[in-house]
């Protein structure tokens, strides 16, 4: 089973919100929407889920045009930022309401809701308001509810945008687990990077209503395929190099990229944390600002002695918490493999 979109856009008016976006999702695969917001990623999933009429293009589920089928008869879980519980229904009365739907026997509710439960860590919930819950509890019984009938594709629309920081990383550990535990085939809209590459097999980066790239997270995330790419990855700023049996020469010494990038020029996408601090680094500079994160320093250094017209006067870099140079104090910094990509030249 799987889901092919073939040139799906969506207009409002005369705006063009998505626009000719091929795409697959084949059975048991997780596709992350990565993008920014008003980049279309939301409609797009909507489009998929009958809630929005593309204006051109089709979605077909195992080669079948889905245009006559309405939300309720595709077969699809939905979930999105808010959850949507009904307040007056207790935790197994809203993981139960799709097989109510169906009208599945009792006994079978009961067992499907409580195997959910287990799954998504709220075994023993079954008759707790889901008013008592807290904002990831929500989220949990929300996922369980649209996983019980089984849906043949499951979307997720920023499903954990609303939860604090910790909390959205640690759900998002859970939720990659439970989708792979159950083989669920999955759409999931979000703008968080770290979201996407937890949770997919491939990622479709979105911007301006068109996809930009689509490939596996680490392919994505090390090979941008342009500078809009790279830009919305975290490169601030893009270095001319060359490349020779895998490591990248330029201005700011050298790094190894891989025996998989071919020989020639590139430039480097420099991420905050491509340079970091090195007694015999290379580069040369002064601290101008220093800024304390939560296992890390970030530093800005205004560079001495690198006289390059490619190369911009101020860098970031890292440090680690103990001993962090203060600003004023000279550093000596060189590039970190873990924090460039690799752009074509």
């Amino acid at each position: 089973m799987s889901l092919e979109l073939r040139g799906v856009s969506v207009r409002y008016g005369s705006v063009t919100a998505v626009s000719e976006v091929d795409l697959s999702v084949t059975d048991g695969e997780v596709v992350a929407l990565l993008g920014p917001s008003g980049c279309g990623k939301s409609t797009l999933l909507r489009a998929v889920a009958g809630l929005e009429r593309p204006a051109g293009g089709r979605v077909d589920w195992d080669g079948v045009d889905l245009a006559g089928v309405p939300v309720h008869r595709r077969g699809f879980g939905l979930v999105f930022q808010d959850g949507q519980l009904f307040p007056h229904r207790d935790v197994a009365g809203n993981v139960a309401f799709g097989l109510r739907m169906r009208r599945e026997p009792a006994a079978d509710r009961a067992r499907r809701v409580g195997e959910l439960l287990e799954l998504v860590g709220l075994a023993g919930y079954e008759r707790r308001r889901v008013t008592e819950l807290s904002g990831g509890e929500q989220q949990r019984v929300a996922l369980a509810r649209a996983l019980a009938p089984r849906p043949r594709l499951l979307l997720l629309d920023e499903p954990l945008s609303a939860l604090d920081r910790a909390l959205r990383e640690q759900l998002a550990v859970d939720l990659a687990r439970l989708l792979r535990e159950t083989s669920t085939t999955a759409l999931v809209v979000t703008h968080d990077h770290d979201e996407a590459f937890t949770l997919a097999d491939r990622v479709a980066v979105m911007q301006r209503g068109r996809i930009r790239q689509v490939g596996p997270p680490e392919r994505v995330w090390r090979r941008p395929a342009d500078a809009d790419v790279a830009a919305f990855l975290g490169c601030a700023a893009l270095l001319p190099a060359r490349v020779r049996a895998g490591v990248a020469d330029s201005a700011l010494g050298a790094v190894e990229v891989g025996a998989g990038v071919p020989d020639g020029p590139v430039r480097l996408g420099l991420r905050a944390t491509a340079l970091r601090l090195a007694e015999a680094g290379p580069v040369r500079g002064e601290v101008v600002q220093r800024v304390h994160r939560r296992d890390h320093v970030r530093l800005l250094v205004r560079l001495s002695d690198v006289d390059a017209p490619s190369v911009p006067s101020t860098v970031d870099a890292v440090a680690p918490v103990v001993d962090a140079p203060a600003p004023g104090q000279r550093v000596r910094l060189v590039l970190d493999a873990d924090g460039v990509a690799v752009l074509p030249a």
